[in-house]
């Protein structure tokens, strides 16, 4: 062994004590567009199976025969799934708001909105073929978004 030489191997120190995460270098402001996209998915995902359950429950109960019931099931479905977007797009816009860099803000919220509807429409159309409806999914992810958007913000002020 060498003389004055710690048998241990010590890591690298990877943040010194001084230093705090203002010191990192800012991402651009594309990149959190899809990091807000990821997080809409992260959270639209598990809404929409919940969504999922909730429908099957209370599609049972409606008589399906009946044109005004089947139009009420309907609507009723479409609500409970776009209220999964609606909560998935505001919580993906806040975390885009809330922890996106300074130059990051409601633009970028939408914008990853956006994009999480450009890419559940694509899969959409792939996997069952083209329904102009699924374009309602950028009308409700896009606005939610940026409203996400604008309270991550407000809370990045405090």
């Amino acid at each position: 062994m060498i003389r004055g030489v710690s048998g241990k191997r010590r890591l690298p120190v990877v943040q010194t004590p001084g230093s705090d995460a203002a010191d990192e270098p800012e991402r651009a402001p594309w990149q959190w567009v899809g990091f807000g996209a990821g997080a809409i998915f992260v959270a639209w995902l598990p809404l929409s199976a919940m969504a999922m359950a909730l429908a099957a429950r209370i599609a049972r109960r409606w008589d399906l025969q009946d044109q005004a019931q089947l139009a009420r099931a309907g609507i009723a479905l479409g609500a409970i799934y776009g209220l999964a977007i609606a909560l998935g797009a505001l919580g993906g816009g806040f975390v885009t708001g809330r922890w996106g860099g300074g130059g990051v803000g409601v633009k970028e919220a939408a914008l990853a909105g956006l994009a999480a509807a450009v890419v559940a429409t694509v899969l959409s159309c792939v996997s069952f073929g083209f329904a102009p409806s699924s374009f309602l999914v950028a009308v409700v992810a896009v606005p939610l978004a940026a409203l996400g958007g604008v309270l991550g913000r407000r809370g990045r002020r405090r």
